[in-house]
């Protein structure tokens, strides 16, 4: 059956202010777009628009979807200020199990300006109490919790993470990066069960945020990758897109699974470093509010090199976590020394602090930058003291990165940040604290539209509402402009052809 959707501003994201006046699909793809009167004779049905605004399919090109979906269930601590609320509100959330984990704490907001710490923790005594920092790259654990995973103040630093002490010495309950895994290793793993009601509810409430799709790194921290990958491919339908990047630690094992109509099998992630938030993002220099500290390098050089050189033994791209300029410097070394596959691209995550010759050298490469413009509010203005006023020029420098000529994606890091795409818009395009990085509107929405298709490859099919492309709509109740990005509500979600949300009227 054809369909014809008609009525509103159809925004094709080909370019700046192209607007058709009607979509015919069929099957799931675009075939024809054009004039009403040109295409209604070919349809078997109509849609209207009445008279809201179409857009591409927005697709979150950086989330951690089971994350996101247990951020809706537990205790979110990204909304505390205060240490002693924390200690005074998680009792109550603790039930009979011998664990409770939660996230979302952010030493910037707390009017204590300091990180959490197991003594805050440890008048509960009876559960093994983890809490993540918003970023994910610290945990903080009560004794109980330590002594649980066998943690003593003799206990080494593994490679690539911190186990944190006090001035005399002592344990602190602090974990950072690579470390946190000597306590969660010990946290009981979740079923399949248990990943299918997550997933589902993480995915219905990002339909109702304009989400088509998203890309999503998920197959390692849930005991064997066989566990959410079935939880995966039992939920997902034809309803929702998914693209699964493959943790470096599950790559090899991965490599037998095949895709799906929705589920598709992505690059391998690889950290090379943690957040400048935890101060463990890997600097070229000192951080400018601690001297001596430059972060934390999550493998070894032999290990990273081994990582790179395993991915291309398969003719794989990777998809890399490298938020300081060393981190950076330090992948673009592998990338140039082992070449992805022609025809690929390199994916570099964050890129949150750059230097004008790793900009150079990126542009020789075939990498796509994946930005989270939310980050921007997120950290300012506590990064300004991390990094100092000379290493500004080249941070969260979405714009200059853009005139420079690179192909670049958008997405939240949910749960670390909102899934919204409207407020990662906003952020790009309202740019208070850096307003010379800020993007126009056609820039912002295209990181979540052809950015993201083309930061998998997928440019020529999806992205834009062309003949040939995907019939993934976003259908907002605005046109976007500058003024209006947080006024404006999701009206409709429409993912091949099929509505998959609308809003209650």
């Amino acid at each position: 059956m054809k369909t014809l959707w008609t009525e509103g501003k159809i925004c094709t994201m080909k370019a700046d202010e192209e607007v058709v006046e009607a979509v015919l699909v069929e099957d799931g793809v675009i075939i024809n777009t054009g004039l009403k009167k040109d295409l209604l004779p070919f349809a078997d049905h109509m849609v209207s628009l009445n008279g809201n605004a179409m857009y591409p399919g927005f697709v979150d090109s950086h989330i951690h979807l089971i994350g996101h979906g247990e951020k809706l269930s537990y205790l979110d601590l990204s909304t505390f200020t205060s240490i002693e609320k924390i200690k005074e509100t998680i009792p109550a959330h603790i039930s009979t199990e011998q664990w409770y984990v939660t996230e979302g704490w952010d030493d910037n907001k707390l009017v204590e300006g300091r990180e959490i710490t197991c003594s805050d923790l440890d008048s509960i005594t009876e559960t093994a109490v983890v809490l993540k920092r918003v970023c994910r790259h610290v945990l903080v654990a009560n004794s109980t919790a330590m002594k649980l995973a066998g943690i003593s103040k003799e206990t080494p630093s593994p490679v690539g993470g911190e186990i944190g002490k006090d001035e005399n010495g002592e344990l602190n309950g602090l974990f950072y990066d690579e470390a946190q895994q000597l306590i969660t290793e010990h946290i009981p793993l979740p079923t399949t069960e248990y990943l299918k009601g997550i997933i589902t509810s993480s995915i219905e409430d990002l339909k109702s945020k304009g989400l088509t799709g998203v890309h999503t790194e998920d197959m390692a921290y849930y005991g064997h990758y066989k566990v959410p990958l079935q939880a995966y491919r039992e939920v997902v339908n034809n309803d929702f897109r998914v693209h699964l990047l493959r943790h470096h630690q599950v790559f090899e094992q991965m490599q037998g699974e095949e895709p799906s109509s929705s589920i598709e099998l992505g690059a391998m992630k690889i950290f090379v470093d943690g957040s400048l938030g935890g101060r463990t993002a890997l600097l070229s220099e000192d951080y400018s509010d601690e001297q001596g500290k430059r972060g934390v390098e999550v493998h070894s050089p032999e290990k990273l090199e081994a990582l790179v050189k395993m991915a291309r033994s398969y003719d794989e791209n990777i998809a890399v976590h490298v938020i300081g300029d060393k981190a950076v410097e330090k992948i673009l070394d592998l990338i140039e020394k082992y070449p992805v596959a022609e025809g690929k691209k390199d994916r570099l995550i964050h890129v949150n602090v750059l230097r004008p010759d790793l900009v150079e050298r990126m542009k020789k490469l075939p990498v796509v930058l994946d930005l989270q413009p939310i980050f921007v509010p997120s950290d300012f203005p506590w990064v300004k003291e991390r990094l100092g006023s000379s290493r500004l020029q080249w941070a969260y420098a979405w714009k200059s990165l853009l005139e420079q000529g690179f192909e670049c994606s958008g997405g939240s890091d949910s749960p670390v940040e909102l899934a919204d795409p409207l407020l990662g818009i906003d952020a790009a395009v309202n740019n208070s604290y850096l307003p010379e990085q800020s993007l126009t509107v056609f820039e912002a929405i295209s990181l979540y539209t052809s950015g993201s298709a083309k930061a998998i490859g997928r440019e020529n099919n999806r992205g834009m509402i062309l003949p040939g492309y995907v019939a993934d709509f976003t259908i907002l109740d605005n046109v976007l402009d500058n003024t209006n990005i947080l006024s404006t509500s999701v009206v409709k979600t429409v993912v091949a052809g099929e509505i998959v949300f609308e809003k209650e009227k």
